[in-house]
This record gives structure tokens, sequence and C-alpha cells, in this order.
């Protein structure tokens, strides 16, 4: 049985524009409205940077911080089964009132945790308008979607990806070395082991996400194709010589890539044959499939966080999406309140909240 721990508020301090911002999530559904460079985004980015510890948006951690301010902090409530709880993310420049300290400080209730021990109190699944071009673009997009909900699932995950991307940087040079005469082909044996022990985890993982998504029920028959660049010791020493030559990596995790089939009349890839509108209920199949897999593995229901998508959605799309707000907690936001009664004719009038955003705060 799931579990629903619900976002109950959020604080923000020189937080992006935000000097000082407050908001409830009183109900099951809020709606927050209001015109474009309102702020609405960073208030899903702030949830949702809570619950993963990580921005879908910056590149780096200044970027989040108010101009000319030394830190900046996000916090959320969360209630499950009448219990309180408060995760907090302190954001710096490396540098507190003259003193070096990291990029992040995770706390819970106060007491300061390390990012793995923060992370995960809650779940949420982000929808976004650009997520629709998960099918179109580039494999590393299809990677990113991958990798997001298994590194905070799973810490084994996690610390795999970190040391293939450490690993692979380290090799990739090395095979340059090695194609100008610099270093010896005997340099790589180490490295060689680091990518295939580091690559086997995270694939395994992967092939196990995508085994559960033929048990996802959608109104439209999609599958999922997982297309991995297989890395072993005998792919490793095949691959070798044109890698020396290439100056980089040609196989492994950092290679892999999904093809989504919808099975009609005859199947179909939707990357090559697919519309727009076809790709778009495909988008939406891989959020579904992402939703229930955390709900499953979890144990608790994620807090859908839908940033201004349904302007970019046809009736039948947006119709699917509003289905399943009835079931879990949401957010969404928009440039248009004419959307708020298709979510009260879906949620009920109790269950919706609407924000008017007009500013930054």
């Amino acid at each position: 049985m799931q579990v629903e721990r619900l976002v109950t508020g959020l604080a923000l301090q020189n937080f992006r524009q935000h000097s000082s911002f407050v908001i409830q999530f009183p109900t099951q559904s809020t709606v927050i409205i209001g015109p474009n460079a309102s702020g609405k985004t960073t208030i899903l980015e702030a949830v949702h940077m809570l619950s993963t510890g990580n921005s879908f948006r910056a590149g780096k951690i200044e970027e989040m911080i108010l101009f000319d301010e030394e830190l900046g902090r996000v916090k959320a409530k969360t209630t499950l089964n009448g219990e309180s709880d408060e995760v907090e993310i302190m954001l710096t420049r490396g540098v507190v009132q003259g003193k070096r300290t990291q990029h992040r400080l995770f706390s819970v209730n106060g007491v300061k945790k390390r990012k793995k021990d923060a992370v995960g109190k809650f779940f949420t699944v982000l929808f976004r308008p650009e997520d629709m071009r998960l099918i179109e673009g580039s494999p590393a997009r299809r990677r990113s979607y991958i990798d997001a909900p298994l590194s905070v699932l799973y810490y084994k995950y996690a610390v795999a990806l970190k040391n293939y991307e450490q690993t692979l940087k380290r090799r990739n040079k090395l095979l340059w070395q090695v194609r100008e005469g610099e270093q010896s082909r005997s340099t790589l044996q180490y490295w060689n082991m680091g990518l295939i022990k580091h690559g086997e985890i995270l694939q395994e993982y992967r092939r196990a996400f995508f085994s559960t998504f033929a048990e996802v029920a959608f109104p439209v028959n999609f599958s999922v194709e997982y297309m991995a660049s297989v890395i072993s010791e005998e792919r490793i020493a095949e691959y070798l010589p044109r890698e020396i030559a290439a100056g980089h990596t040609l196989i492994g995790p950092h290679k892999d890539d999904i093809n989504i089939i919808l099975h009609s009349d005859r199947d179909m890839d939707i990357a090559v044959y697919g519309s727009r509108g076809q790709q778009r209920l495909a988008v939406l199949w891989l959020k579904f499939c992402e939703l229930e897999y955390i709900a499953k593995i979890s144990g608790q229901k994620p807090v859908l966080l839908l940033d201004d998508i349904m302007s970019e959605l046809d009736v039948d799309s947006q119709h699917i999406v509003l289905q399943t707000l009835a079931n879990y907690q949401s957010i969404v936001t928009s440039t248009d309140e004419r959307i708020v009664p298709f979510i009260v004719e879906k949620v009920g009038e109790k269950n919706v909240t609407t924000q008017y955003k007009k500013s930054i705060e």
C-alpha cells in the first residue's frame, strides 16, 4: 500500500529573484496562475530540488542565489500521517562570512544531514514544456530522463553514475594521450576496469527500470526498447583501436538510448514515423511510467509538478493529465486561468486552491 506524504508549504530566501517568499499548499491540487517571468517555475524548481537535491534548471549553484547575497535557502514542510518534517537546503557561493564551505548544505528538522540522508524524504515527478522534446531530442536528454529517478531512489546508482562519469573523463584524456604517443596502452587498464565495474551497475538498474513499463496502464499501446551500449572486457578490447584513433570512449552507458514503439495496425518507431501528437502521447506515457515506478519502489505517491504544460498538449493529452490529478498531490503552473475549471471538474472544488503570482517577491 502506498502512502502519501504531502508538501504543505514552501519558503524561499534569496533564491533566484525571491528575497523572501512563502507559499502554502493546503489542498490536493494547487494552481499557480501568473504571467511569464513572475517566478512560477522557480517555485517548482525549489520543490523538486528539495526532493532530489538537484536543480533542473541551474548549471551552477551560484545561479540560484540572489545577486549580491552570500547564501540562499529553500525549505519545505511535509506531512505524513499527521507528523510533520522540514527539509531545507542552504545554497552558498563556497564562502560564508569569509570561511570556505560546501555549496549545498542539507538539513532535516534543523539537523544537518548528508545529501543522501536528506533527499528522498518525499518524491516528485516533473513535467515541463522541455520534456516535449524527449522523443525527438538528443540521446543525452533521454539518458537524463533515466538517471533522474534512479539516482534518487538508489544511492548505489547515484554513486555509480558519479564514478562512471569521473572514470570516463579520465579515460578519455588517456586515450588522447595514447594516440599522441604520450602514454602507453597499459595505463588504460585500471580505468578500463573502473568503467566496466560502474557501467555494469548502471545498466543493471536501467534494465530493471524499463522492465516495469509493460505493467503501466495507458490509453495508447506503447513499449520501450532499451538500447544498451553493453560494456565488457571483450568489447573494450574490440573497440580499443578505434577509441585510440578517436581519442574518446565509444561504448558504455554514456552511449545508451531508448526507442519508443507504438503498437497499432503495425509497429511504429515513434521518433522516426510518429506524428507530433503521437510523440507527445509517448512523452506522456514515459512520464506515467516514471510516476508509477517511483510510487512502486518508494511506497510513496510522488508529488506531480506540472510547469505550464497544458498549452503544449492537445485535448486528448490534456484529458489524460487531468485524470491523473485526481490520484496525486499536484502543483500546477499556468499563464491561463481558464485551466482552473477543468482541474476542479476532475479533482473537486474543495481539493483545488488557486494562487495568483503577479510579480517576483
